[in-house]
């Protein structure tokens, strides 16, 4: 019995082999289900007749499901295959006509060949997709033969099985978690075959099924399944990133607090993902918080994740200014300490783990200031001495606040308090002073003989933040020509520091005179200007 299926041979649709294989066995796939794929799915290739069959055993069903574009037997549960929509019918066409395939069929009490028919339409002769169907003895067997096919070809339809999600395939490792609706397991040993489709920015990593079909990967060493998943997609191509963030933060959603934490665990890379955008669908942030929320469920895995990582500094969104020269110092203290302490996003703070400012505080890492004691204030007047002398009109002269960081775990050795200018101003040297100087600090051991050179370097730095910040060009731009200016001053400098030294001297001696004279010790040598017991 002949049967048209009205579908031209010259349909304008074009599939691999791969795809043809993928289809051919997603019908098989659906009938017995994930459970039962490995032990009911048979799979073998006769090398005589270069012939592939696979086949169920204890399911049939009526080749009329095959004879209609969107037939599908899914809601059917009484043990028939079913799902033979349109994909076994394109498959089959792709397949005889692109490579030259034989394709046979056969369920229950009948058998079909897919072969192409001539019609006639409107006067011109067509060729046509069509069904050649026998009657045969009744059988509780569905099969399907493809021929001529070589072992090469064997070998891809082979591989072509492990792009469905079934607990033996080799691209599944152990099992973190799984229901109805997905699953979650650490990733196998199995190779992510070059056939298979990947994400494009992720590469062949981690395996991503979407309802048991792998789609896509991720960066990571998990292989997970989401069961719910629907897209208008008929081809089935490759999920995009944005397709696999969303299917992660679906899961994170169901899994359970162990499967959370392991999943976190794969994730590190991740851990300080933070988007500055309200909408950004490349993030992965949401799903990272959300697995943050599932294991902060559990004091059991709370603690087991505090003990394999006992610390971790949060950061914080800042928004104000005086946050972000917060944010700048905490950091700075950061990569002086001994230990090198990760960075994560603050929903970490759910899990015990303090914000990175909370941190520098408790350590005393932030800037504490006084005012110049009577030795510090001859040193800024050295200082701005230099600086309007060598470079008259460059800083527009300003005078700042004088501030003395006095705390040693400090890790700036200077600071500057600057305002937006409403309107930039043109100083002499034709650079746009942007910024009003009203504070500026340096760190006490800068006060002290033989420190001149980094004392002046330091203060030089913060003035020129009038500029701009640390990282903008008109800041480096400033710096640099500031520095030409002052060596080009060499006797100015000269002199500058033989002041400098003279203060800390003169102040020497008179700290030991002092001394001496509480302690009853007579002076000698009090002619030379140094004390000497």
């Amino acid at each position: 019995m002949l049967i048209p299926l009205n579908i031209v041979m010259t349909y304008p649709v074009h599939w691999s082999k791969y795809k043809i294989f993928r289809d051919f066995l997603q019908n098989f796939y659906d009938s017995v289900g994930c459970d039962d794929w490995h032990d009911r799915f048979n799979l073998r290739y006769d090398e005589r007749t270069s012939t592939a069959s696979m086949w169920i055993d204890g399911i049939s069903f009526s080749y009329e499901w095959l004879l209609h574009i969107g037939a599908s037997t899914k809601t059917n549960s009484s043990g028939n295959a079913g799902y033979f929509g349109e994909g076994f019918k394109i498959a089959s066409l792709c397949a005889l006509r692109d490579y030259h395939l034989s394709i046979h069929m056969s369920s229950g009490d009948w058998s079909l060949a897919v072969i192409s028919t001539e019609q006639t339409l409107d006067g011109q002769t067509i060729s046509m997709l069509a069904y050649e169907v026998e009657r045969r003895p009744p059988a509780k067997q569905s099969r399907l033969d493809i021929s001529p096919l070589s072992i090469q070809d064997f070998n891809l339809l082979k591989t072509t099985v492990h792009g469905f999600c079934y607990p033996e395939n080799p691209l599944l490792g152990t099992e973190l978690w799984r229901d109805e609706s997905g699953s979650v397991y650490e990733l196998g040993e199995g190779n992510y075959d070059s056939c298979f489709p990947c994400t494009f920015e992720y590469g062949r990593k981690g395996p991503v099924f979407c309802n048991f079909q792998l789609r896509g990967s991720s960066p990571f060493r998990l292989a997970v399944c989401l069961n719910e998943y629907s897209d208008n997609d008929r081809d089935r191509q490759e999920l995009y990133d944005f397709d696999v963030i969303k299917i992660f933060e679906r899961i994170a959603y169901k899994v359970t607090p162990e499967a959370a934490m392991a999943m976190l665990e794969a994730m590190r890379r991740y851990w300080g993902s933070h988007s500055d955008k309200r909408f950004d669908i490349k993030s992965w942030e949401a799903t990272i918080n959300e697995l943050i929320r599932k294991v902060s469920s559990s004091p059991k895995c709370v603690e087991e994740f505090r003990h394999k990582h006992p610390k971790l500094f949060c950061l914080k969104s800042i928004r104000t200014m005086r946050e972000r020269n917060r944010r700048s110092q905490a950091r700075s203290w950061l990569s002086e300490q001994p230990e090198k302490v990760p960075l994560v996003q603050d929903e970490f703070t759910r899990l015990g783990y303090p914000l990175l400012e909370e941190a520098c505080e408790k350590a005393g890492g932030f800037t504490q200031n006084d005012l110049p004691d009577s030795t510090e204030i001859k040193a800024f007047n050295i200082l701005e001495h230099v600086i309007k002398a060598s470079c008259p009109g460059f800083f527009c002269d300003e005078q700042p606040q004088r501030h003395v960081i006095s705390n040693k775990s400090a890790s700036w050795q200077g600071m500057a308090i600057i305002f937006k200018k409403k309107k930039p101003l043109l100083n002499s040297y034709g650079l746009n002073v942007k910024y009003d100087l009203s504070d500026i600090f340096l760190k006490k051991y800068l006060f002290q003989e033989g420190y001149f050179a980094e004392a002046l370097s330091v203060y030089v730095h913060e003035c020129c933040h009038v500029f701009g910040g640390d990282t903008s060009r008109s800041f480096s731009h400033a710096l640099t020509r500031a520095f030409e200016l002052l060596l080009s001053q060499t006797s100015l400098i000269s002199e500058a520091q033989s002041q400098w030294e003279s203060i800390f001297t003169a102040d020497t001696c008179k700290e030991q005179e002092q001394i001496c004279q509480k302690q009853g010790i007579k002076l000698i040598n009090e002619g030379t200007g140094r004390a000497s017991v």
